[in-house]
């Protein structure tokens, strides 16, 4: 991976576009609309084998896992998600992180 100007850090409230007809269509369905929360910037992609272009820079996005289900957890779910499906969320409502829960989320990457 190499690292370009990316749109979002860690901590900043995003949310994924319903449809993205021109691009990866590999987001999952369930988190399509929702909102979440940078966890971890990874860069832009370099696949040659598979791509003849990088990929737009890649997040993972921490959702709420009532953000995403009827579960009324306190747990979440990280996904990957390519920057091309995400905008910046305001930050009021349940999915928004407290500026304290912000501060909790690793600069660089939450996978060891």
């Amino acid at each position: 991976m190499r690292s370009l100007d990316t749109r979002f850090k860690v901590g900043d409230a995003v949310t994924v576009a319903l449809e993205n007809p021109a691009g990866n269509p590999r987001t999952p369905r369930y988190i399509r609309g929702k909102r979440g929360v940078i966890g971890a910037v990874h860069g832009v992609l370099e696949n040659p084998r598979d791509h003849r272009e990088l990929h737009p820079p890649l997040y993972t996005v921490r959702f709420d896992l009532g953000e995403v289900s009827s579960c009324r957890d306190r747990d979440a779910v990280f996904v990957d998600v390519h920057e091309e499906w995400l905008t910046a969320a305001a930050e009021s409502g349940p999915s928004a992180a407290s500026p304290g829960e912000r501060r909790a989320l690793p600069s660089k990457s939450l996978i060891p």
